[in-house]
């Protein structure tokens, strides 16, 4: 009896920015060489560590006007977009092979929406904003978030010392406000973690003008498929949605997905409720026609994903922001986020494959009702 292997998973899964950003360009051309489209180029002002350009780019397959449209994202924390990248180009040949089969359907590929952060092996963009922090409106008061302001000097304590304070502090709040306190974002330390900025981001302000040149507007149903990660079990894809509890996008969710889809408003996802993430924004612009939901790849827990972090920022802020990919902070937070090990990219892969296979049946399914 043979016996079962795992499924096979590119050598470039993993690529650096610009091998990655000239990969995705080159499937894209040739994926446009058979369905309608366009590629879409946002330049970042800043450049790579070998003095590359940085941009982000954006492949819209099928037609304009089709009422179904399926949204995947990568990179909106930059280091994140190894594995997002990954994703996206071992997928986009699949993808295109659907849409030329399936009527009515259209796909928008944003391939690393915060670039710098790829490029520089960091989370946050050249400014250390946290683009899943940065939607709020900065037109009135910035959120507070008090506890975050008192254990924000234990976060940057080198390691040993750190731990000892933060398992206090943690004692202190609770698991969950812990958790919720850390991570869930702050407007007030342009250093630290989390930091959700003081304006909208050069991130932000492309997906608003890349959505007014590619609009979502005249599609009936949209499924959003945000690419994220670090949090929940080794391997494993979680579903979360930030919908409200109860409202349209939440319901759609919970109907095209099932018992799969977890909330962090109601205590079931490896994720907690957050301030001024990206979700927002689609949650407004898709009113009911579809759900944003995040695809949430699990590494090493909570705990580990505090602890590189705080150790990254604590170094590049000791070093000026020249911290350098081989730096072992730096080694250390891309080992978190993206594992060198086939077997976890190709867990992730499987199930981002099940997912789509699934959003895209259910999209095809309510537009033809």
């Amino acid at each position: 009896m043979p016996l079962l292997k795992t499924p096979v998973v590119a050598d470039d899964f993993v690529l650096p920015f610009a091998e990655a950003r000239r990969h995705f360009r080159s499937l894209a051309s040739t994926a446009l060489d058979t369905l309608p489209g366009q590629l879409l180029h946002f330049a970042h002002p800043e450049t790579g560590p070998q003095g590359e350009a940085l941009s982000s780019d954006w492949l819209w397959l099928g037609e304009n006007s089709a009422p179904a449209v399926l949204v995947i994202i990568s990179g909106t924390h930059g280091v994140e977009g190894y594995a997002g990248s990954g994703l996206q180009r071992q997928l986009l040949s699949d993808l295109v092979n659907v849409l030329q089969q399936r009527a009515g359907l259209s796909a928008l590929i944003i391939h690393t929406l915060n670039p710098w952060g790829y490029a520089w092996q960091r989370r946050g963009d050249h400014n250390n904003i946290d683009l899943n922090r940065n939607f709020v409106d900065f037109s009135q008061l910035l959120p507070t978030n008090a506890d975050f302001n008192d254990l924000h000097a234990a976060l940057m304590l080198p390691a040993r010392e750190r731990s000892r304070a933060l398992n206090q502090w943690q004692k202190h709040l609770g698991n969950r406000h812990y958790e919720q306190t850390v991570s869930g974002g702050q407007y007030q330390e342009a250093s630290s973690l989390f930091y959700g900025g003081q304006k909208p981001s050069w991130s932000q302000q492309t997906l608003v003008s890349g959505l007014n040149i590619l609009s979502l507007n005249r599609a009936k149903r949209v499924l959003v498929l945000d690419l994220h990660t670090g949090l929940g079990p080794y391997g494993y894809g979680e579903l979360i949605s930030d919908h409200p509890f109860g409202s349209a996008g939440d319901i759609r969710a919970t109907q095209w997905f099932g018992d799969q889809v977890s909330r962090p408003e109601l205590g079931t996802s490896s994720s907690v409720p957050k301030t001024g993430l990206m979700d927002y924004y689609f949650h407004r612009l898709l009113t009911d026609r579809g759900c944003f939901l995040t695809y949430e790849m699990g590494t090493y827990g909570t705990q580990a994903l505090f602890d590189v972090l705080c150790e990254e920022q604590r170094m590049f802020n000791a070093l000026g922001g020249d911290l350098g990919e081989q730096h072992p902070a730096s080694l250390a937070l891309m080992r978190h986020f993206c594992p060198d090990d086939v077997h976890w990219q190709a867990a992730v892969t499987a199930r981002l494959r099940q997912v789509v296979g699934i959003g895209i049946d259910q999209l095809l399914k309510e537009v033809r009702k």
